[in-house]
């Protein structure tokens, strides 16, 4: 007798982002034909505030735990790589609330 398993793994999806700090609201711009998405942030780029800020206004989009959120690349820049902890099943999930907020707005 076999049993079926589901395996969940755990899988990285990373975003490129180009984030324009200083900017009046928090919102998706654009995400274009090779998935780089355009954020506006409405904190200062100053002393990682602009960083928090993205990581809230990301897991807030997502509903996922910002333990589950990482800037990887770019701390110091306005072009990040984001590292989201989710499983691959729920990969193309994220990226449909990402474009979403883009028609939601």
């Amino acid at each position: 007798m076999s049993k079926k398993t589901i395996v969940h793994t755990t899988t990285n999806l990373l975003l490129h982002i180009h984030v324009r700090p200083n900017a009046k609201t928090n919102a998706i711009r654009e995400i274009n034909s090779n998935n780089e998405i355009r954020i506006d942030i409405a904190a200062d780029a100053q002393d990682g505030k602009a960083n928090h800020a993205l990581i809230d206004f990301i897991k807030s989009i997502l509903k996922i735990p910002s333990n589950q959120l990482e800037i990887i690349h770019g701390h110091k820049q306005h072009d990040k790589v984001l590292r989201i902890l989710t499983t691959s099943d729920n990969e193309n999930d994220l990226i449909e609330r990402l474009r979403n907020e883009i028609i939601s707005k």
